[in-house]
């Protein structure tokens, strides 16, 4: 039997688009890891602070407009965010812990193209244009849309920030958000160019006579996105915990995927009913973990023939005419089904992740019913991210 080391890393969510109506596909991309910046994004003054969460990119074919693009199902953003941390109150100040300060989620739409003049707005409850109330027909096709947590709420990209500038801020310390932060959207489209965001909005919703959800990442309808990712914190103390660090962003996870044997021979009797031969070791590498933190990655096992074709795994012979040999496959104790994802949780940083494969349950009377020779199989291991 021959096993080909067949390795996907995947560093973010596979987003899957699909389309509500038309030909308007959107997907949002939060970001993996948040971190507090002076100056982010598109704002040019380094007295501006805060933390970029994601991008929605919306994409349109066969002539489709985007119409008065509106966030729905804003409810969690009405009093926006307050973080906590070690911030000044006037210049050269000490810094004062477990200091307040009232951040705001900020919208940054390029409809003249990325890069461009940006359009900025305050994400408001229960829903908010992203351009402008009046209507409005999108013509840039991508759509980009960026998010922000920012500790101003000026909608001008040139902005200074005058109470608690950057420099308010120290720099490496953590900042946390209440524990219910928890943003989530809908993006809306209208029917029609002519229609305005309050005609068709109704407390958050759209009115299905004038508006629609478009399907973000495969899902639509109201609260279908969350704009972050509990992963994504990046206090060390606490992770998953709603927190930012201010400073530069960690290094990604990222994993790697070992087999001691490309390839491994063996008897098929010792394979036979309830007997396991160990037929090779898998190895996965955590790089850029935190100690003491646990890790999960899916693994799925496929070989030569398709799901489709047959659920089991099979041994085809070299020579045409036999038979292939049905068998078991197994992760550690677990018995694999094809084509489906076994979690394997617990993995830490580092190298020392391991299990066996192992091969069992052939059946003796379909071996016995077999001429002599050589049997083999192709199996493809795959990682992804849960």
């Amino acid at each position: 039997m021959s096993f080909a080391r067949y390795t996907v890393v995947l560093l973010m969510l596979l987003l899957v688009p699909a389309l509500l109506f038309g030909a308007i596909t959107a997907v949002y991309t939060p970001e993996p890891y948040l971190v507090l910046q002076a100056k982010p994004g598109p704002f040019t003054s380094d007295t501006t602070f805060g933390a970029k969460l994601g991008i929605l990119i919306v994409t349109t074919t066969d002539g489709d407009k985007i119409y008065a693009p509106t966030w729905g199902s804003t409810d969690e953003v009405e009093y926006s965010a307050i973080l906590r941390g070690p911030m000044r109150s006037y210049p050269g100040g000490p810094f004062e812990e477990n200091a307040t300060h009232t951040f705001h989620i900020m919208s940054v739409a390029y409809p003249y193209g990325y890069p461009g003049t940006p359009v900025i707005r305050v994400v408001q409850s229960p829903h908010s244009p992203i351009i402008q109330w009046s209507p409005y027909t999108v013509n840039v096709n991508p759509f980009r849309v960026e998010l922000y947590l920012m500790s101003t709420n000026s909608t001008y990209q040139h902005t200074t920030t005058y109470w608690r500038p950057a420099s308010y801020f120290q720099l490496n310390a953590v900042y946390t958000l209440p524990i219910t932060f928890n943003p989530v959207f809908s993006f809306v489209s209208a029917n029609d160019y002519w229609m305005n965001v309050g005609w068709m909005m109704n407390n958050g919703e759209p009115n299905p006579s004038h508006g629609s959800y478009v399907s973000v990442n495969g899902v639509a309808g109201a609260d279908s996105t969350p704009i972050v990712q509990s992963s994504a914190y990046t206090d060390p103390d606490n992770p998953g915990q709603p927190g930012m660090t201010y400073g530069d962003p960690p290094q990604m996870v990222s994993y790697s995927v070992f087999l001691t044997n490309q390839s491994t021979e063996f008897n098929l009797a010792d394979a036979i009913g309830s007997k396991r031969k160990e037929v090779n070791t898998m190895s996965i590498t955590v790089s850029n973990g935190k100690v003491g933190t646990s890790y999960s990655q899916k693994v799925i096992f496929t070989d030569l023939t398709p799901v489709s074709t047959s659920a089991e795994f099979r041994m085809l012979p070299e020579e045409s005419g036999p038979n292939p040999i049905p068998f078991k496959l197994y992760f550690d104790s677990t018995e694999v089904v094809k084509g489906e994802a076994i979690t394997w949780n617990n993995l830490q940083n580092g190298s020392n992740n391991t299990k066996t494969i192992r091969i069992g349950g052939i059946n003796q009377n379909t071996i016995d019913s077999l001429a002599s020779g050589t049997y083999t199989d192709t199996i493809s291991v795959e990682i992804q991210n849960p």
